[in-house]
């Protein structure tokens, strides 16, 4: 099994895990953002929306959200968890 390459997004002095990966819901070539829970529920809140025009560049550029513990799967583990998760 693969490791999982992830990076990171600094938003408000906080750094938050993503991954790119291939687009595996679509079938299209080209790759996608996967964004952890926590860096959604720092940019977006149901009430009040976007806290600022930063957060929501940073929302547009994230495909989907997933459980922070799922960055720390293998590749493959991951792929099966987005898979599972989005469709």
């Amino acid at each position: 099994m693969s490791k999982l390459e992830t990076e990171l997004v600094e938003y408000k002095g906080h750094e938050y895990v993503c991954a790119w990966i291939p687009d595996v819901l679509a079938d299209m070539y080209g790759n996608i953002c996967i964004g952890c829970h926590s860096l959604s529920e720092a940019l977006y809140d149901d009430e009040k929306g976007y806290p600022d025009e930063e957060a929501k560049e940073i929302d547009e550029t994230i495909y989907a959200y997933i459980d922070d513990d799922y960055f720390n799967l293998s590749y493959e583990e991951f792929i099966e968890k987005v898979i599972k998760y989005l469709d």
